[in-house]
This record gives structure tokens, sequence and C-alpha cells, in this order.
């Protein structure tokens, strides 16, 4: 049996984290499909038979959505499991921003309760949200002001654990939390 090396045991995980991700947030028919998001993620190397093996590990499985559509879905066991001591915070998947909108995807079922924590801040950049199942969009106020409402949004919803900096791609500049 051979050794993966620590880089190696690292790049599986993240891979595995990622396609995660992405089968609870969006819909996939396929197993191209799920590989072309995952090359526009940052694996332009991954393989068909890499992709088939995360599903595996993940133990996802093919279901027939509301349209009829037989598309990827995590396993229930899977997916996030709430109750009454879990921070809502462990609904948060994700909170990611353009220079347009701020969005955040949880945990299906949990975006109307999220937006209402969001709401009930009253951060001054939030012009509007709309919660679907699994996705809050938000609206800022002044679109120069994007970032800064990202960032205020991610610490109310995903408080950090410790010291924690952001990536300004724009600047390519790190900031301090």
């Amino acid at each position: 049996m051979s050794k993966k090396s620590t880089a190696t045991r690292e790049r599986e995980q993240a891979q595995l984290m990622i396609c995660r991700q992405l089968i609870a947030n969006q819909s996939f028919h396929s197993q191209q499909q799920i590989r072309l998001a995952l090359q526009q993620q940052g694996y332009p190397e991954i393989s068909q038979s890499t992709v088939s093996r995360l599903l595996a590990l993940l133990d996802v499985i093919k279901t027939v959505n509301a349209r009829g559509e037989r598309t990827y879905t995590l396993s229930p066991h899977f997916q996030s499991k709430p109750d009454a001591i879990s921070p809502l915070s462990a609904m948060v998947l994700s909170v990611d921003y353009n220079e347009k909108f701020v969005i955040a995807h949880v945990v299906p079922g949990y975006a109307r309760a999220v937006a209402r924590v969001i709401e009930h801040a009253h951060l001054e950049d939030v012009l509007g949200i709309v919660a679907t199942n699994n996705s809050i969009w938000i609206a800022p106020r002044n679109t120069l002001r994007t970032l800064q409402l990202q960032r205020a949004v991610l610490a109310l919803v995903m408080p950090p654990t410790g010291s924690q900096t952001w990536h300004d791609s724009s600047t390519n500049r790190e900031f301090a939390s």
C-alpha cells in the first residue's frame, strides 16, 4: 500500500469539499457537468474517474427533481442535520460576492431563517434580501461597498473561530478581521 503525500491528501480533501458544495448548491445531470464545474473551480486536469471516486466517497445518489429530471444529490446522511443546539451558522455553506451583489449558500431549507438573522441585524449597506430554499441574494445599497457588505454578512452568519484573513482579489491584498 503506497503512502500519499500530505499535499496529495490535502488536494483530495479540497476536491471532496468543493464537490460536496457544488452538488449541494447546483443541479447536475451528468458526471461530465460535475467535472466541468470542478475544472472551473481550479482543477483543470481532473479526470472522469476522479469525479466518479469523489461521488462514491460522498455517497452521491441520483434522484428525480420537481421537474422530473434525474440529478445528482448528496445522500441524506451527508447533508447537515440541524438540531436544537446547533448554531444557525452551521447551516451556512458559503458567502460570496461580485461587484453587484452578495450571495449566501445554505443547507436546503434554512435560507429564510438565515435571511431573517441578516435582516434583523439592520446592516446599513443592505438594500434588500431575497431568500430561496438554499440561497440568499443580498443587494447592496451601494455597489461600491459590496465587499464590505460581504464581510459584514460573513461576520454575522459565520463568526470566525480565531484570527482570520480575507483576500481581496481585485487589489490582491490580505485583510485581517
